[in-house]
């Protein structure tokens, strides 16, 4: 009784010299799940994140069926989820989870840092972006940055959407979809997917030749330099969908 009395009295000293000092205790903290399908991961962030007097893990989950369930029990504010999870690849594990909580704030962790990995998982709601090689440093700025709602990669990622802005994007006018006809939003639409030359040939009916010129003339018209820059103008203007964009991710996962 007289310790936590003589407790109280410190507090109060402290706050009369410095109004604007508060005890750990008094430090809100941000509740966090976790969610990734190796145990080592889990356990690994869970420790190194209980370390900071202002986040809690409330949960570590192993799918998205259990993080459904541990989201209801716990109301977690900040989710970090892998990006492929047992049943699930690409954004799909993202987009499960907003189905159920709308308003969740998820941040997504992975080992994957190809930018196709990134919109896709930009695409299905999450608010940041973070590779499993990231700094510690790196990790809890980007968990701080998106628990207050602000959106946020790691230094890798960052560099990577940098260059492929500066190689396509600012090279690229702003092109319409509608402007273009039936043949061309078809040929965008393979090569945003990954089909090869030959196999567009086929599914156009032009010859392997007359194909490659198509579509050579027409990232041209486009000012499309790469195929990840046909992959973002058919993203933009909705000639693919995350759906397909997660299936060809699965397709090339390791």
């Amino acid at each position: 009784m007289l310790d936590n009395v003589r407790m109280s009295a410190r507090k109060r000293e402290r706050a009369a010299i410095w109004p604007g000092w508060h005890s750990q205790r008094e430090v809100r903290r941000c509740r966090v799940l976790l969610v990734d399908d190796h145990a080592i991961v889990r356990d690994g962030l869970a420790a190194l994140l209980a370390l900071e007097p202002d986040l809690e893990i409330v949960g570590c989950a192993r799918g998205v069926g259990e993080a459904v369930d541990m989201m209801r029990a716990t109301r977690p504010e900040l989710v970090l989820c892998d990006l492929n999870l047992p049943g699930v690849t690409g954004g799909q594990a993202v987009q499960a989870l907003y189905r159920e909580f709308p308003r969740a704030t998820v941040l997504v962790l992975t080992a994957h840092d190809s930018l196709e990995y990134v919109r896709a998982a930009f695409i299905a709601g999450a608010i940041g972006f973070v590779c499993k090689d990231a700094s510690r440093s790196e990790l809890l700025r980007a968990v701080r940055r998106a628990a207050s709602g602000r959106r946020t990669v790691c230094g890798n990622v960052w560099e990577s959407v940098i260059s492929d802005w500066l190689e396509d994007g600012a090279a690229s006018p702003p092109q319409a979809a509608r402007e273009l006809d039936a043949a061309a939003e078809c040929v965008i639409r393979l090569i945003a997917l990954g089909m090869p030359t030959r196999q567009i040939a086929r599914e156009i009916g032009r010859g392997v030749k007359a194909t490659e010129k198509f579509r050579t003339v027409l990232m041209r018209r486009l000012g499309l330099r790469s195929a990840a820059g046909v992959t973002r103008f058919a993203i933009e203007n909705r000639l693919i969908s995350s759906q397909e964009l997660d299936h060809m991710l699965s397709q090339g996962s390791p």
